[in-house]
């Protein structure tokens, strides 16, 4: 068989567009896919972030419920003329100090 030069260079120019064009999608497939890894590592930490906040509120929840069942177990315990009263405080104080901050301003 006998081939010309021109099927030669016809069959490497095929062989480099294939190389070209792999090489792009193979660029694209990676950008793409480091674009999502990046998304993902954001959403992670924003959930992090949502969950510590969840947890830090759950943990305020919890130290009212206490003092409450702790209050409930004196009255129960030691009895008392206003069990309701003893019962209602510990619910009515704040768990937060800054949670009075704009009274605190108000009254220097």
């Amino acid at each position: 068989m006998n081939h010309g030069i021109v099927d030669v260079f016809a069959f490497q120019e095929a062989l480099l567009i294939e190389a070209v064009f792999g090489i792009v999608l193979l660029t694209m497939i990676w950008v793409g896919f480091r674009r999502w890894l990046q998304h993902k590592e954001r959403m992670d930490r924003l959930i992090a972030s949502q969950t510590a906040e969840l947890a830090g509120q759950n943990g305020a929840q919890m130290e009212r419920v206490e003092a409450r069942l702790e209050a409930i177990e004196r009255v129960l315990t030691d009895g008392g003329a206003q069990p309701v009263t003893q019962i209602e405080a510990p619910a009515n104080s704040p768990a937060d100090p800054l949670s009075n901050r704009d009274q605190l301003r108000s009254n220097p």
